[in-house]
Order: C-alpha cells, then sequence, then structure tokens
C-alpha cells in the first residue's frame, strides 16, 4: 500500500508543466495565447538543456494545425488544412536558436493530393 502511494505521489510531481531548472526550460510545456474567440496553445516537451525535444503540436481554437518533430539539429514539420489534412511536409534544420528549410518540402491539397514541391539547399 505504501508502494503505491509512493508511486502516486511521484507520478504526480512529474507530471508539472512549465518547469525551469537552472532558469532553463525542462520537461513539459504549454503556452497558451490570444482571446476567447481566437486561442493559440503550443504543447511539447524540452530535454534537460532547454532544446525542444520530441513532437511539438500547434492548435489554432482547438485544431491542430502544425506539428514538429525534432531530431537535433533537424525537425520535420507538418502542417495541417482545416480539414486535417496535410498540406505541407518538409525537413528543418537548425544552427542555434534559427530554424531553415532543407531538403524537398512537399505541397498538397485538402484532399492530400501532391500538388507542388520545392527543394531548398542547405
Amino acid at each position: 500500500m505504501k508502494t503505491s502511494i509512493l508511486f502516486f505521489v511521484v507520478f504526480l510531481v512529474s507530471c508539472k508543466i512549465n518547469q525551469k531548472k537552472n532558469g532553463v526550460e525542462v520537461g513539459r510545456w504549454k503556452y497558451v495565447s490570444g482571446t476567447k474567440t481566437e486561442r493559440n496553445i503550443i504543447k511539447g516537451k524540452y530535454d534537460k538543456y532547454g532544446q525542444e525535444k520530441g513532437v511539438w503540436k500547434y492548435y489554432n481554437n482547438d485544431t491542430l494545425f502544425r506539428s514538429e518533430k525534432y531530431f537535433y539539429p533537424y525537425a520535420v514539420d507538418v502542417l495541417y488544412h482545416k480539414n486535417g489534412k496535410i498540406s505541407q511536409i518538409g525537413k528543418s534544420y537548425t544552427t542555434k536558436k534559427t530554424w531553415a528549410k532543407i531538403g524537398t518540402w512537399y505541397t498538397f491539397n485538402e484532399e492530400e493530393k501532391l500538388i507542388d514541391s520545392i527543394t531548398f539547399e542547405n
């Protein structure tokens, strides 16, 4: 019984969001901005160095419009149409805090049919 209670307490403490360690964002974060009619939410995780890790999701009025999966120094970016279908997909690269598109980016219509692609130089 004591082990179960201890596990539950540790679980609750570990689920905290928007935490900083030595002034650096770490763990799960949730950013909320805007008004009641135009609300933006960003959810994701930082590693112990304050770099984004895993999947980050961007919402506008509870509709997912972008997701990013981080593999430092790269990220795979997916943008969505309002109907939830993929609009664009491509890869980005970072040098510190600056991100740039690299490789081939693909653009799709609202039925997810490929309509264009463009290649960015590295």
